[in-house]
């Protein structure tokens, strides 16, 4: 199992996200963060495409 914790200024747990579950599996949560980061890099690399490498 695979979490992602945020944590207060005195350590305790503020909140945790699960990204594998007990079987080792991505949860809802890390294919919605995977799509996510994919689509960010889609919209960089066609920004960076109509500007700075316009030829």
């Amino acid at each position: 199992m695979l979490k992602l914790v945020g944590l207060e200024k005195n350590g305790a747990v503020a909140n945790e996200k699960i990204l594998l579950d007990a079987n080792d599996r991505p949860t809802k949560f890390l294919i919605g963060l995977a799509l996510l980061e994919l689509v960010c890099d889609v919209t960089l690399a066609c920004i960076l495409a109509k500007t700075v490498f316009k030829g």
